[in-house]
């Protein structure tokens, strides 16, 4: 996955406030501001051998401002600002044109939502109340296999994940059939902050943890002492909970998330919680074997119910659900969140009502609003564009590997083998899921959510009627108005969104440098993902086989740690160093971008000398790389770094910068950084798997 996703919280998004603008010619333009690449974002006074981001970014770095609302700025936050605004202009423009819309369609069913969600007026009046016999079918739960009923009930139908997380993926050892795996729950943290549960109670963000929870539940109806034990005894159980989950670390390897359990005894491990029941009430039949994706997380489960008493869960329970459904019920209960969010991330954004749906959509309508999204602001030029140059960039790849001296001829035929097996897909879907039989409503935001979780439940349970098919772009990461771009393992393949072939990542005004180094190697980026550190493990039909020999897999690891022994040696603040184990996929990922995107855009300017200048004083190669170190420019507060290191994947965008160019030979020749020089690392320190 080419970005992070930390900028993807609901409660902790990190966009830009402004005025909604539904005309497209109103969005301000896109120039170096906006990190379209400019030499007035570089500082020719720097040496690009002494510090190449400086050479790159400086004059961006001292000219542009990080927004006090936005915890991090660069080219994610500028890009999702501009969806952000894009989708609002979408969803308002359909709230005029739904009732005069054909039941179903796409208008109806975006502007019903967009309507029921803006009547803020109603949604205030209604306090609480259109979750109120949730929250009385929690008060009355007279045992634990209430509660069993009531969390898979609640997984039915866009509820939390309480207590287990048990469902369908296709099979990794087999992807084509089907198998159930145990998950473990949601929490009422984002997933990018769930490592604060590991700190300290008095430590200062679980402090603000505790305090979003008893604020919420104050502005919620209850009172202050209530409230405050509720927190305690809330956080008490999510501490516990987690305590029992894989780092973030350990969840990158996939031994530690493909292990099996037999049905029979994955119930032994946690006897009080009725797994027949849980799987009957959703509509799930029994396997005979369950993946362990958290494979704690029934022991730790089933210490916990025999340790907690039932009116603390039932307690817990009521959190959860005032939690979920807080978007879509009082305003009174956004503060909280707010408050919450400027004590994680040190920012505190909160935007125009309108643009908060861009990230509800993303969770709840992403096909609908995509597909409204993507006839307005959308290129098929561009799409066929994206195509060629992934194209191109796999023969690289391809060549790179038949030319390569570490790897054995058994392992390299795999390899091929894969890559030539590539499944990609630019921009959005052939086919666009049909959304018609929901019942979307005008006047009732907390109704839709959960009729769309009805639907996604029942498409689960068809699913598993038939072999496993991929969904083109309907993961939240790859819906057409994600900025991302992502490979899966387990379908040997990746999507690039609409969202982010758009300017200023991809233009059809660039020249091939900028075109070849920003969304060439975002697509380089991807195809590696198929041999990184984790993804490397699944084969050329995606599914999780060792294809490697003992000798190929030792080379790797060598070459691996070599970004391991990088990531780790770089400060991001005071004290605070990278997680290398973390983010060595990213990191191989990163290398394997620039240099495919490095050597399609030398491939190509053999093809078309004419267009091998210089401009603005500088070569090819020299734009190709300051346009990569430009694409990775940031600026950030302290905690969202902080966040970052110990959660993501994804290393801070200004270590990507320059990392990944370090591995690269060229790199050195097109800046002239010799021995000695702060940029250097020498050769035997360059990664050079892919």
């Amino acid at each position: 996955m080419i970005r992070s996703r930390l900028i993807l919280s609901t409660v902790l998004c990190t966009h830009l406030a402004g005025e909604t603008l539904a005309d497209p010619a109103s969005l301000p333009p896109i120039g170096p501001d906006e990190l379209a690449f400019s030499v007035r974002n570089m500082d020719p006074s720097a040496d690009p051998a002494e510090d190449f981001l400086r050479y790159s970014s400086g004059g961006w770095l001292d000219r542009v401002a990080r927004p006090a609302q936005l915890p991090s700025y660069g080219i994610f936050s500028i890009m999702v600002e501009r969806l952000t605004r894009q989708v609002a202009g979408v969803a308002e423009k359909a709230g005029r044109e739904a009732q005069a819309a054909p039941k179903g369609s796409p208008t109806q069913l975006v502007g019903d939502f967009y309507n029921a969600f803006m009547d803020v007026e109603a949604i205030d009046d209604a306090g609480i109340e259109p979750i109120r016999s949730m929250l009385d079918e929690v008060a009355a739960a007279g045992s634990v296999g209430d509660l069993v009923r009531i969390a898979a009930e609640q997984a039915a139908a866009a509820g939390p994940a309480l207590l287990a997380m048990i469902g369908p993926a296709p099979d990794p050892a087999d992807n084509s059939r089907h198998a159930m795996f145990v998950v473990g729950q949601s929490f009422g943290l984002d997933r990018n902050f769930l490592e604060i549960l590991r700190l300290n109670a008095d430590s200062p963000p679980k402090t603000a943890y505790r305090a979003y929870i008893r604020n919420l539940l104050v502005a919620a109806g209850y009172d202050a002492p209530e409230a405050e034990r509720i927190a305690d005894v809330s956080l008490k159980i999510e501490t516990a909970l987690y305590a029992h989950f894989l780092t973030p670390a350990e969840a990158k390897i996939p031994a530690n998330r493909y292990g099996t359990l037999s049905y029979a005894e994955a119930k032994a491990q946690v006897p009080d919680f009725d797994l027949d029941l849980y799987l009957d009430t959703i509509g799930f039949s029994r396997p005979e074997t369950l993946y362990m994706y958290e494979p704690r997380a029934l022991a730790g489960l089933a210490e916990l119910l025999r340790t907690v008493p039932l009116e603390d869960l039932k307690d817990y329970y009521s959190f959860r659900l005032i939690h979920e459904f807080a978007p879509f019920l009082t305003s009174a209960l956004r503060e909280p969140g707010l408050d919450l969010q400027e004590a994680l991330v040190g920012a505190r954004n909160d935007r125009p009502r309108a643009e908060r749906l861009y990230q509800l959509f993303i969770e709840k309508l992403g096909h609908p609003v995509s597909q409204l999204y993507v006839e307005q602001y959308y290129s098929d030029a561009t799409k066929a564009e994206v195509l060629d140059m992934i194209e191109r960039t796999k023969a690289v790849f391809r060549r790179r590997i038949t030319e390569s001296e570490w790897l054995t001829a058994p392992t390299m035929q795999e390899a091929l083998h894969k890559i030539d097996n590539f499944y990609h897909k630019v921009g959005y879907p052939d086919e666009w899921i049909d959304f018609g039989s929901v019942d979307i409503v005008p006047d009732d935001p907390v109704a839709n959510i959960i009729a769309l979780g009805r639907f996604d439940m029942s498409r689960e349970l068809e699913k598993l009627r038939h072999p496993p098919k991929h969904d083109e772009f309907n993961d939240r990461s790859t819906l057409p108005i994600a900025m991302n771009a992502a490979y899966s393992p387990m379908i040997n393949g990746f999507e690039v969104t609409a969202a982010i072939t758009q300017a200023p990542v991809f233009a059809a005004s660039d020249d091939a440098p900028l075109k070849f180094c920003r969304i060439g190697a975002v697509i380089g980026h991807e195809m590696t993902h198929g041999f990184d550190f984790s993804g490397r493990h699944f084969d050329a039909v995606g599914n999780l086989r060792n294809w490697w020999t003992p000798e190929d897999n030792a080379a790797f690891l060598v070459e691996a740690q070599k970004l391991i022994d990088q990531a780790e040696a770089f400060e991001v603040l005071p004290g605070l160093h990278m997680n290398g184990l973390l983010s060595v996929g990213e990191n191989v990922a990163d290398v394997g971008g620039i240099t495919l995107g490095h050597e399609a855009l030398m491939v190509y300017l053999e093809e078309h000398p004419e267009e091998n200048v210089e401009i603005d004083g500088l070569t090819p190669e020299q734009r190709c790389f300051i346009g990569w170190s430009q694409f990775w420019t940031m600026k950030a507060t302290d905690p969202y770094l902080r966040a970052i290191v110990a959660n993501d994947g994804h290393a801070p965008d200004f270590y990507r910068s320059v990392a990944a160019l370090q591995h690269v030979d060229a790199f050195y020749d097109a800046f002239d950084i010799r021995a000695g020089d702060p940029m250097w690392l020498p050769p035997e320190k360059r990664a050079r798997a892919w």
